[in-house]
């Protein structure tokens, strides 16, 4: 199986961007293959917690997982957490020296039955974690800033205060409310209706937007734009808290707050990723 790296996929969305051809990168992670698998095997429990927590409809899941497999068919990459049973990235923890829980991992485990499942019939595939290793600062290669820089871009995220922390960067905010405020009923119409209106105005989107963020993703691509599933690195931006599950493996740039730096344990993933 070929896991696309960071440089390939930005090459590839700098040439969609210079071309004005449509690009989606989209993310499932362990949130939504738990939502594809309390749906499947009817774990109600499971269910009404990522319903709660993401602002999700109950009457309209069943759209949404459908929606889901439509927009990662389409998607220039979607990830596989296929990565953390290899040797070719670091364990997927829960914190320092301690791995995910058993029902995190089982679930992983299930990845391919349930993107099959969910018909996500794709095999361009990315880590889990692009969005952060897309903020990487390594030698010779690219970041995200560099294809960010002297282009016009918009972030949907819950934190507007993005903006002041890209003040170097041509970039609007498009606000969602944050989890366990009812994303659909108070954020998702308005800004499907905004994306509609102005999918081709940006050469790039950067979408922070959950579980229902997919959807904007999939939108963006479909409408002509190009979007790329940013999602914890904005309020990473924002507050400057690596994920505890990361610490081990990454620190920050001191000569730029925004980006990361490979710590010498991670080094030997480098070729990798």
């Amino acid at each position: 199986m070929k896991i696309y790296k960071v440089e390939e996929i930005l090459k590839d969305l700098e040439y969609c961007i210079i071309k004005k051809k449509p690009f989606s990168l989209l993310r499932y992670g362990d949130g939504g293959i738990k939502f594809i698998h309390s749906i499947l095997y009817n774990d109600y429990e499971q269910l009404n917690e990522i319903i709660i927590k993401e602002g999700m409809p109950k009457d309209l899941i069943i759209e949404v997982l459908e929606l889901w497999g439509y927009y990662g068919r389409q998607a220039n990459y979607i990830d596989t957490p296929e990565v953390y049973f290899t040797n070719q990235f670091w364990p997927r923890l829960k914190g320092p020296k301690k791995l995910m829980n058993k029902k995190t991992r089982d679930r992983l485990h299930m990845w391919e039955e349930l993107y099959n499942r969910a018909e996500i019939d794709n095999t361009n595939y990315c880590n889990p974690e692009i969005n952060f290793l897309s903020i990487l600062r390594r030698t010779n290669k690219r970041n995200i800033f560099d294809i960010m820089k002297d282009r016009k871009i918009c972030c949907i995220t819950t934190f507007p205060e993005v903006k002041n922390k890209l003040s170097n960067f041509d970039i609007d905010i498009l606000q969602i409310v944050g989890q366990y405020e009812n994303q659909y009923e108070n954020s998702f119409t308005r800004t499907i209706s905004i994306i509609k209106e102005r999918a081709n105005n940006y050469d790039l989107w950067l979408v922070a937007g959950g579980e229902l963020g997919r959807l904007y993703t999939g939108l963006i691509k479909e409408l002509g734009g190009r979007s790329f599933d940013l999602g914890f690195v904005a309020e990473y931006w924002l507050k400057l808290d690596i994920p505890i599950r990361l610490q081990p493996f990454v620190k920050q740039n001191p000569s730029n707050e925004l980006e990361l730096l490979l710590k010498l344990e991670a080094n030997k993933y480098s070729r990798y990723i």
